[in-house]
């Protein structure tokens, strides 16, 4: 049984960078929310696994660690060279961050 998301997702494209032990990338948030995110990456990360992530937003960046939910194949890559859609839980982050998101999620 598929697990029905009750909160609201933005699509917002946001600079990304992504690192794991010995993998880190660039890549672009699909949409965000206040508890997770999508992102466009180069590699399937494996699913539970720890990420650690800084978002550039606006003059701001915010330092994200997170949990990796899922991690496919993006079936239209033709944006870019990143054509790996990973689904990201946000287990720690800084207050202003949750703020950023509320904000954005206000005037949406």
């Amino acid at each position: 049984m598929k697990k029905e998301r009750n909160e609201v997702r933005l699509e917002n494209k946001l600079l990304v960078n992504i690192s794991q032990k010995d993998f880190e990338s660039m890549g672009l948030t699909a949409n965000i929310s206040k508890n997770g995110l999508s992102v466009a990456t180069t590699e399937v990360l494996p699913v539970n696994s720890e990420v650690s992530m800084l978002i550039g937003i606006a003059d701001d960046t915010f330092a994200l660690k997170g949990e990796v939910i899922w991690s496919k194949k993006s079936s239209d890559s033709s944006s870019s060279n990143a054509n790996i859609i990973t689904g990201i839980r946000i287990t720690e982050a800084p207050d202003r961050y949750f703020k950023y998101v509320e904000e954005l999620l206000s005037e949406s």
